[in-house]
């Protein structure tokens, strides 16, 4: 009877555990994503598995230092992006590890002597399990977003806010006697709450980011539809006075003045079409960019050659999209004025999906030299401070994706290549 007992008791233990541990591991992936190699996986799970479950006493150096250089291996080792992203997860979610730990074995609780040894073990790792999984399916849907709109700078930022309640949890756990436990579950409750308003404001600057974002992407919908409308408006006027155009055509042919009818009709004709907005691509915002760079382009007599085959919809954010294009035309557009010999300037543009990839260049002429600064390029404009961030950003874009950002030049030439797998 008795090894039935214990039979059912550690069967019972490792399913709560691997509970916290898949509950746990989700909290995580809500920050960065994990490899897609299976042992990473593997090696991650069971990590993180270990830690959040690990048992936390005060007086306890082994436990706590042991658990967060493991914490920070299983990041650095088996997660996706910069290494400040990384520490930075173990540095918002560590201290409310120890806490909760800290607090659940706590066996002077009017619980742990109601009940056995055992029983309260198992009912701990339980509500542990709860615990962690509730955290998950209240951050999931925005927290995730931070692998998209939160930079380094700005997770050095939080790391700032973050190091007071690691340093305090930490350093309380290591040196509070026994006999002064209650202190270290004051602490531990404040750092509980503390970490989770860091949460909160990690969403809250990710809301900030993503009302920025959307306010650009609405901008250049606005002006899209606002050249739309004073085109159709100027097309409208020549319509108008159409009968007046057509009156002065038959009296040049009335007058045998063919070649000058000829030249009135080709100058109406192209007068005409150039007030049409192209259809580059069936996919919207990508058209309404090139559209809105297109007439920067035409006005500033640049030789374009654009070729997008790409549908309504695919699995890249518009305000992805929109953010490669952009950055990319917009500096291939600065780069051409910068050539004085106008039949210099030139500009080829390419992207289509196909076979599962979305893949895009641009390839302009330039003259000058290309400033780099550590490896990346930097703006040559004087007010470098507040310039020479497109090419970051398409690149943060496509570690995103987990694609293919390629930067090359020549002393004539400039190409950017962009390629992303898509479901």
């Amino acid at each position: 009877m008795n090894l039935l007992f214990s039979y059912c008791y550690y069967i019972s233990l490792i399913f709560v555990i691997v509970l916290t541990g898949i509950s746990f591991y989700k909290v995580n992936e809500c920050f960065v994503d994990i490899k897609e190699n299976i042992v990473f996986r593997l090696i991650a799970f069971t990590g993180l598995s270990f830690i959040v479950t690990i048992v936390i006493f005060v007086n306890d150096i082994v436990n706590v230092v042991y658990a967060l250089i493991g914490y920070i291996g299983v990041m650095i080792i088996c997660y996706e992006g910069s290494t400040i992203k990384k520490i930075s997860v173990v540095m918002v979610l560590y201290p409310m590890v120890v806490s909760i730990n800290l607090l659940g074995n706590n066996y002077d609780s009017i619980l742990s002597r109601a009940l056995s040894y055992k029983t309260y073990i198992i009912i701990w790792y339980f509500a542990l399990a709860l615990l962690w999984f509730g955290i998950y399916k209240v951050i999931k849907d925005k927290i995730s977003y931070a692998k998209q709109y939160i930079n380094d700078k700005t997770w050095i930022l939080i790391d700032i806010i973050c190091i007071t309640p690691l340093i305090s949890i930490v350093s309380t756990t290591i040196f509070t006697g026994f006999d002064e436990a209650y202190k270290a579950y004051l602490i531990a409750l404040v750092c509980i709450i503390s970490n989770v308003g860091i949460i909160f404001l990690i969403q809250y600057i990710i809301e900030g980011v993503k009302v920025r974002l959307d306010n650009q992407n609405y901008k250049l919908q606005y002006d899209y539809y606002k050249s739309l409308e004073e085109k159709q408006f100027e097309t409208r006027k020549i319509y108008h006075d159409m009968n007046n155009h057509l009156q002065i055509i038959g009296s040049y042919i009335d007058n045998n003045d063919i070649e000058k009818a000829k030249l009135y009709f080709e100058s109406l004709v192209e007068k005409s079409i150039s007030y049409g907005n192209k259809v580059f691509c069936k996919n919207s915002i990508i058209n309404a960019v090139l559209n809105n760079k297109y007439d920067l382009i035409v006005q500033n007599e640049i030789d374009c050659n654009i070729n997008i085959a790409i549908d309504e919809k695919i699995t890249i954010d518009d305000m992805d999209l929109c953010s490669i294009f952009a950055n990319t035309l917009d500096n291939a557009i600065e780069a051409s004025l910068r050539i004085k010999e106008v039949s210099q300037r030139k500009i080829i543009v390419k992207g289509r999906v196909d076979k599962g990839y979305f893949s895009y260049s641009v390839i302009n002429n330039k003259v000058g030299d290309i400033l780099t600064h550590k490896g990346t390029i930097v703006s040559t404009k004087e007010d470098r401070k507040y310039h020479g961030f497109g090419l970051q950003n398409i690149k943060d874009i496509v570690n995103k994706y987990r694609g293919v950002f390629d930067i090359s030049y020549t002393g004539t030439e400039f190409s950017i290549v962009v390629i992303i797998k898509v479901k």
